[in-house]
């Protein structure tokens, strides 16, 4: 019997290694979607930035430099003065300004006693209103007298031994410009004529009085000269010293010694108001000088006007040209407009390119200058921005702003402490800012603005 046959076993099936392929990923359409979504970010970023961006400020342009400079014209009193025959000199205490028609020296006569006082002082003050240290009449004052006499010179004899006081001897100098005590002063103080002229140079040097010579106390020498200008800048220098400007001003003294009342040599006195003093001065060959100051209403201002007449031929000739001076100096001073009413300065220019007029607030002002003064403005801007008026650096950066916000400020100054004076620089008109639809369309202004 034939073995029966076994079916042999079917072995599983192999597992099948191909598997089937994966959906194909549609790219293009995902990448299309991510583009738009970033298109949709960046817009809406853009609108929000454009929104809450802060505006520009506006640029602040000025019409004229920021200083401003107005200065007084002199052609006036340099006519005046051009016009007078003689050594003449005009100014004011108050500056060094000096107006004159010649530098040359010229013969001063008793115009030196201004300088013989005014180095004793210098070396021995005397305080104004006080007698100061005694001085004992000599022998040798009395014949020093004796020859002023005998010259023709103002003299007034007193006793050998007598006791004069440093202001008594100062009064009778300057007041009526007695040359004996003139002399004794000077000798008092320095001892001989060679260590009061050493004195006088020095003196001379220091106050830069670079025409004057003098040769001895009085003005009987012919040789002391000064220019008209040195005059009047001994003028200033007489009114600057108390005991001086004291004494100058008096229009007659009364003294002791049978003296009695002595009255002052100024023709001005009685001819002119304001008259404050100086010194005359008279010899065959000086002529009529006379250095006189005066004070005055400049439309407002109060000054002490100066003028120096040298070399006139008659008492008439010094006096009517010293009344011309004075004349001068009166229609000299001028109003003066420093700033107008509401004046435009210049503009402010917008980040939208609207122009706004800026304007100095105010009614305007003036200043009232003598020739060779000048008066100076300054507009000086915020640098934070503009702001509400008294509240610098506010910073509005162009955002809606009424008319009248300061941008800056206006600074004034003259010759006086009532000229300094400020005011407002703002706005003249109202700012508005663009609209959320200008922010959209202009970004390079917008964040690029300048």
């Amino acid at each position: 019997m034939s073995p029966t046959a076994v079916p042999s076993p079917r072995r599983p099936a192999a597992a099948s290694t191909h598997r089937p392929a994966a959906p194909r990923r549609r790219a293009g359409r995902a990448v299309g979607l991510g583009a738009g979504s970033l298109a949709i970010v960046l817009a809406a970023g853009y609108a929000v930035v454009c929104a809450i961006a802060p505006l520009p400020e506006p640029v602040v342009t000025l019409d004229a430099p920021a200083a401003v400079t107005i200065s007084a014209d002199d052609a006036d009193v340099r006519r005046a003065v051009d016009a007078e025959p003689e050594p003449t000199a005009i100014g004011w205490l108050h500056d060094d300004e000096i107006w004159t028609n010649t530098q040359r020296p010229a013969p001063i006569a008793s115009i030196s006693k201004l300088v013989t006082v005014l180095v004793a002082l210098d070396a021995a003050p005397v305080a104004a209103g006080t007698d100061g240290p005694t001085h004992v009449w000599t022998a040798e004052d009395a014949a020093r007298q004796a020859r002023y006499v005998a010259d023709d010179g103002v003299a007034f004899p007193i006793p050998v031994g007598t006791e004069v006081t440093a202001r008594q001897m100062l009064q009778l100098a300057l007041v009526p410009s007695a040359n004996d005590f003139a002399a004794a002063y000077a000798y008092s103080v320095f001892g001989d004529n060679d260590a009061f002229l050493s004195a006088v140079r020095a003196w001379q040097d220091r106050e830069g009085l670079a025409s004057l010579s003098l040769f001895e106390p009085t003005g009987m020498d012919e040789r002391n000269a000064a220019s008209a200008s040195d005059v009047l800048r001994l003028a200033r220098l007489a009114l600057a010293n108390d005991t001086v400007a004291e004494i100058v001003a008096m229009p007659q003294v009364s003294l002791p010694w049978g003296i009695g009342t002595v009255e002052n040599t100024n023709p001005l006195y009685g001819a002119l108001d304001g008259v404050i003093g100086m010194k005359t001065g008279r010899t065959s060959v000086a002529g009529y000088n006379l250095a006189a100051a005066r004070t005055s209403d400049a439309l407002g201002r109060d000054v002490v006007q100066l003028a120096v007449v040298l070399g006139r031929a008659t008492a008439e000739d010094r006096l009517s040209a010293s009344l011309s001076m004075f004349s001068a100096l009166d229609a000299a001073p001028a109003r003066t407009q420093i700033m107008a009413h509401d004046e435009r300065v210049g503009t402010a220019r917008t980040v939208d390119g609207v122009e706004i007029p800026i304007l100095i607030s105010g009614d305007g002002a003036e200043v009232v200058l003598l020739p060779g003064e000048a008066a100076e403005r300054t507009v000086a801007l915020e640098t934070g921005g503009f702001s509400e008026a008294g509240a610098p650096d506010a910073g509005l950066t162009g955002a809606d702003a009424e008319a009248g916000r300061r941008v800056g400020i206006l600074l004034l100054s003259g010759p006086t402490e009532s000229d300094e004076r400020a005011f407002d620089v703002v706005t003249g008109a109202a700012i508005t800012a663009p609209d959320y639809g200008w922010r959209l369309t202009h970004p390079r202004e917008l964040f690029t603005w300048s």
